[in-house]
């Protein structure tokens, strides 16, 4: 099945349950880019002609998929790999850790290029990743590692 295929059930199951309330579509949906000016996936622009918030658990995130402007609210996947393994708990560990951690990005923003966006503050840490060939899915983070990725056209299809 098709990327419009996916997402066009997917909506109407939504909208025929009443669970599309609050959905706002982006206005420039069919135009979105990636920081870079290149355009966005053609997954993320069919949703945000439904949403303007990405899905996650079966809901909406907080998480605003585009600026006003149709720039997608992505940053590098480096940045947000030293968020997620790093930042977000350099209070709680010791500066050996902290080394540990920091050869981690290293590695993962070798292997995970692109863009990305943390999805929602919880634990394992839900990450939008959209690879440098296009592809986007959902990855989580948890103890050191990915352990979970899903594509994002089947994380629509199981809302």
């Amino acid at each position: 099945m098709t990327g419009a295929k996916v997402i066009e059930a997917a909506v109407a199951r939504l909208r025929a349950e009443g669970c599309g309330a609050g959905a706002e579509p982006h206005p420039r949906a069919g135009g979105l880019v990636l920081p870079d000016g290149s355009p966005a996936p053609e997954c993320l622009r069919l949703w945000a002609a439904f949403d303007n918030r990405y899905p996650l658990n079966g809901g909406r995130t907080t998480v605003p998929l585009a600026d006003r402007e149709g720039v997608l609210a992505v940053q590098p996947m480096s940045q947000v790999l030293r968020w997620v393994c790093l930042e977000s708990i350099e209070d709680e560990i010791d500066d050996e850790t902290a080394v540990y951690l920091e050869e981690l990005v290293e590695r993962f923003a070798t292997e995970l290029g692109g863009y990305g966006v943390v999805l929602a503050d919880e634990h394992p840490d839900p990450v939008l990743w959209i690879s440098a060939a296009g592809e986007v899915s959902v990855l989580w983070y948890r103890h050191d590692r990915f352990d979970r990725r899903v594509p994002f056209l089947d994380l629509i299809a199981e809302l």
